[in-house]
Parts: structure tokens; C-alpha cells; sequence
């Protein structure tokens, strides 16, 4: 797991004050009382004190192998920091002068190689050196007149700035970025690079995910091309695990997460390394049962968390913290995933699996079909199209930080390039076939047998994972049990559309339209009790901590709720 940030001037800042908000972002990068610094961290910085800029990049190294995300070249003018992986960086271009050039090089060297032999400005080298490119990284290259951040064209490693009067910077997460004084923080979206100059920052398109024609008609085509690209992108995440001897994935009982295991396991023994799958859920929920059984079925080692409702409340602070925000949707989520990466990182898991994205990419989720029904398959398409490259902000960067809150790194082998590309090559039908098919992704799932997967498994019905961990109907007795109840919201008059109008995830957005509203519409009494922990915590942006604040002091003074 890699940590990058950085820090450009746009006033003549002096070295110390420059090198003291350096450090604070660091330390607020990775606490010394965090979880994620049980393991040994290597941290390197760039300074550039006659242009006032300053990069820092801090790993978790696995012990004897040295960092190699900083790139350096202070003669051109050029350091280089990234999180993240190029995969297959000796062979990624087609000239074999390039290829032979870069023998024994790491992956920032070839970085700075490309950009070094791309022409035009430093925007125009990043834009041409990583056209094409197939890897998952967010990673930021400076000269003396501009400082360029980039994210891959899936957005597989989060990266955010922000900016003030004297100002720009950069980080992996929000809160270094809070630290250091700067309130309005946005997240770097998928595809897209943001130029840092005197002037200020401009984001910009640089890769943007492009839809593919439709050239897979047949189902036993489908499988086949699938079935290819996802051996390849699991045997090229292993490859990139240097000396890790262990393997974790996160195992649901549900076919995508399954299949991952499966294929994981067989690829990672032939190498030498373990494969052991994380579990966390309540006691009577579906994926302990499911997980349990097919772990066992197959031979996986497998270790599971059975939370209690008290361990449950427990980690909502925790996985606020982590996550930095307070939606409903994105905390119910996290809880489970919180608590298996917990464990994961507790027994030296340096590296999870993840199976994220096959809903999006297959036609997974339960309204698909439903909003095939009522609004047909043009309307389906551009719905799956959206969900997919929101994945970025409503997926990916939760279960990062998650990730990175505990050192670990993880792995999103259905988001490899030519995953993706196969994915979208497939005809729509073959997908969700019609109105009544709610079992959908019959590419994916047939692949999942064609490996081995028994059928109960392969066909198992999508369950989202704070309703397969059983988390989601917990949060009601949490929230009445510390005063926030739906009694309270009517008295002080809370919406939580008054806090914020944004809506994370295809539930919230519109699929609640398509299925039974009551079960994915945000429960407002739940809602306001995670307002007011964020609020508890200071991870609430100014305009949001205002309103958050009235709405407490009501509740305070109905004598409901203790700030």
C-alpha cells in the first residue's frame, strides 16, 4: 500500500513552512497510533524549494525489497512519485528498443522514460505516455513550471486535491488535505489528470473510459474471451505481490467473489503462496453460512469474523473515519468490509483480492431487469454505463482507503483493462435476457462453472453486502439505542437532503424506484445519527458541519440526544 501527496506554492512560501505542512500531511497520512503502521514504512520526499513544490510517497514495504514508486532526475528537472501497478511495464509498448531499454528498470523508471521520450508540455507527455498503458495507479510528475496529477481511466487508486489563496495540494485522501487548512476538497474522477500551477488547478480529461462496439454475440464466445482475460488479470496481480508469501480475498458466499477465490487460490499455489479468505457478518447472516460452506467445499482456508450488534457499533466511528464520510449508503457498506480487512491485515495479510465490479460490467444488480421492463434496453444500457464509471467515487475509493486505514493493498481483478474491454464487447442480452431474468451476469456465471464453481454458488441470487452480512437491519437498533430515532427527525425537522443533495450508489440514485423502496431507500433517523458522528469527529466540510450543528443543537435542546 502506497500513500502519495504533494504541494505546490502559489506564493513565495518558505522552506520550513513548506517542509512543516509536508509533515503534517504526513502524519495525518498515517497516524502513529494507526492500525495501518504495524507494518515497516519507507517514506521518501522531493523537494523543490526554488519553485515551492514539494511530492512525499510513504509504502508499507514487505521487508527486503526496497521502494520503488519515487522516481527522481533532478537534472531534467523530473520527480516522479505513484501508487499503484503497471503490469507487464517491460513489454507495455510494442518497440522492442524500448522494451530491451528499460531491462531491469522498476515501474517509476519506465514512467519517466515514456514521459521523457513524449513531446509538448508536460500535460501533453502524461496525456501520450500513458495512453494505452495497462495499469492501476494515481501518480503526479513535476517540472519547474507546473505540477500534473493523473488517475487511471478506472480509477483504481483514489487521489484527491484541493486548493487555497496560498496553495494547491494533493493526497490519497482527504483528510491531510483538511489538515493543512483547505476546506473544499474533491475527488481526481477516473480518467483525468488536474495541471497545478501559480495560477491555481485545472482538471482536465485525459483517458476517459470510452464505450466499446459490440462485437460478442454468442454466449460460448463470451465465456471463452472472459474466461481468458480473467486468468490473465488475477496471474498479473500476483505477480506484482514481490515477496508477499500470503494471499487474502474477500469472500461473500456470492458468485463474484467466489470465482475470485477460486481462481486466486489455484494461480497463487503453484507460486508458492497462501490463499486465505476473509469473512465478517452476523451470526445468522447468508454470507457466513455461504461462505463457510464453499470454503470448505473447496478447500480454501478461510477465516471469518462473526460480529456482534456492540462490535457493530464499535466500527461505525472507525469506518467514518476511514472512508471520510458519512452517507449511508457508503457506511452500511463499509462496516462488513471494514471488519474483514481488519482481519485480513491482523493476521499479515499484505495483499486482498476484491471482487468488485462484475454487477456494473454483467448486469448483476436486482432492478436491472426491472428497469429493462419499464423502460427498455436503450434505457438499461446507459444505467449500467452510469453505474460503471461511477464505480470510481462510489466503490473504489471506500474500499481503498478501507484498505489503506490498515496497510493493506488491494487487488480489483475484474477492473483489468482487458476484463473491461471484454465486458463491454458483450451483446446486452446475453446479459439480462429479459424482465423476469433477476438472476443476470449468465457470462460471468458460466465462467464461475466452467472453473469449477459448484452451481449453488454460481447461481447464487445477488445479495448487497451490508444485506448479506446482515448489517443493514442492525443500524436501526444502533441508532434508536443512542437517542436518533424517527420521532426526533419529524421534531427538529432533519432531511438529510438539507446536508447534501449528493446520492452515492445505484440504490440511493434510482434503483429504489425499480424494487422495494423501504428496503433501499437512506432511513432518515439513521442518516442523522452518522451526521452527528461525523460531526463528533470534524469530518465534515464547513457548509455541512453548519447544518449538521443546528440540527443537533435542536435535538439537544428537545433533550433527545447529547452532542
Amino acid at each position: 500500500m502506497t500513500w502519495i501527496g504533494g504541494i505546490s506554492s502559489k506564493v513565495n512560501m518558505s522552506q520550513g513552512e513548506l517542509r512543516k505542512k509536508l509533515a503534517l500531511m504526513m502524519e495525518t497520512a498515517c497516524p502513529a497510533n494507526g492500525p495501518s503502521t504495524a507494518y515497516p514504512l519507507s517514506m521518501s520526499s522531493i523537494f523543490d524549494d526554488a519553485h515551492g513544490r514539494a511530492l512525499v510517497e510513504v509504502s508499507h514495504r514487505i521487508e527486503g525489497t526496497p521502494p520503488e514508486h519515487v522516481y527522481a532526475d533532478h537534472q531534467k528537472g523530473l520527480p516522479l512519485i505513484y501508487d499503484g501497478h503497471l503490469y507487464d511495464f517491460k513489454t507495455a509498448r510494442s518497440g522492442s528498443s524500448r522494451a530491451q531499454h528499460m531491462s531491469n528498470k522498476t515501474a517509476a523508471d519506465f514512467f519517466a522514460y515514456l514521459l521523457a521520450q513524449s513531446p509538448g508540455s508536460l500535460e501533453q507527455k502524461l496525456k501520450k505516455a500513458l495512453m494505452g498503458l495497462d495499469g492501476d495507479y494515481a501518480l503526479a510528475v513535476s517540472e519547474p513550471n507546473q505540477l500534473v496529477i493523473s488517475r487511471d481511466s478506472l480509477g483504481t487508486k483514489p487521489l484527491y486535491f484541493a486548493e487555497s489563496n496560498e496553495l494547491s495540494a494533493f493526497a490519497s485522501n482527504k483528510k491531510p488535505l483538511w489538515k493543512i487548512g483547505l476546506g473544499e476538497v474533491r475527488s481526481l474522477r477516473a480518467g483525468m489528470l488536474a495541471v497545478f500551477d501559480h495560477e491555481g488547478v485545472r482538471p482536465k480529461k485525459a483517458l476517459p473510459l470510452r464505450k466499446k462496439a459490440i462485437e460478442i454475440n454468442s454466449m460460448a464466445q463470451a465465456v471463452n474471451a472472459y474466461e481468458q482475460a480473467l486468468h490473465s488479470a488475477v496471474r498479473k496481480r500476483l505477480a506484482e505481490m514481490n515477496h508477499a508469501r500470503k494471499a487474502g480475498v474477500l469472500l461473500s458466499g456470492g458468485v463474484d467473489s467466489c470465482l475470485i477465490a477460486k481462481l486466486v487460490h489455484d494461480a497463487a499455489d503453484g507460486l508458492g503462496i497462501d490463499t486465505i479468505a476473509y469473512t465478517a457478518g452476523l451470526s445468522d447472516s447468508p454470507d457466513v453460512d455461504f461462505a463457510r460452506e464453499f470454503a470448505r467445499e473447496l478447500g480454501i482456508k478461510h477465516e471469518m469474523k462473526i460480529l456482534s450488534v456492540d462490535e457493530v457499533e464499535q466500527y461505525i466511528p472507525e469506518v467514518i473515519e476511514a472512508i471520510e464520510d458519512s452517507d449511508f449508503v457508503q457506511v452500511e457498506t463499509g462496516i462488513g468490509l471494514y471488519a474483514a480487512i481488519d482481519m485480513a491485515s491482523q493476521d499479515g495479510a499484505r495483499v486482498v483480492f476484491s471482487g468488485q465490479g462484475p454487477d456494473e460490467l454483467w448486469g448483476g444488480y436486482n432492478w436491472y431487469p426491472k428497469v429493462l421492463g419499464k423502460d427498455g434496453r436503450q434505457e438499461l444500457s446507459r444505467r449500467m454505463w452510469d453505474d460503471f464509471t461511477r464505480a470510481d467515487i462510489e466503490t473504489l475509493d471506500r474500499e481503498n482507503k478501507i484498505a489503506m486505514a490498515h496497510g493493506v493493498e488491494l487487488f480489483f481483478p475484474y477492473l483489468d483493462t482487458e476484463v473491461v474491454n471484454v465486458a463491454m464487447s458483450v451483446a446486452p442480452e446475453l446479459k439480462v435476457a429479459s424482465e423476469e431474468d433477476y438472476l443476470g451476469k449468465h457470462p460471468h456465471r458460466q465462467v464461475a462453472i466452467k472453473t469449477g464453481i459448484p452451481e449453488r454458488y454460481a447461481n447464487r441470487e445477488k445479495l448487497a453486502i451490508q444485506h448479506g452480512t446482515g448489517i443493514h437491519g442492525v443500524l436501526d437498533d444502533i441508532a434508536r439505542r443512542n437517542g436518533f430515532d424517527p420521532a426526533l427527525v419529524k421534531d427538529i425537522g432533519y432531511r438529510s437532503e438539507k446536508i447534501t443533495t449528493a446520492k452515492m450508489g445505484s440504490s440511493a440514485r434510482y434503483g429504489y424506484r425499480y424494487t422495494e423502496k423501504k428496503l433501499w431507500q437512506v432511513p432518515q433517523h439513521i442518516q442523522l445519527f452518522l451526521h452527528a458522528l461525523a460531526y463528533r469527529k470534524g469530518l465534515l466540510n464547513k457548509l455541512a458541519r453548519d447544518r449538521v450543528g443546528c440540527f443537533l443543537e435542536k435535538a439537544r435542546l428537545s433533550s433527545r440526544v447529547s452532542i
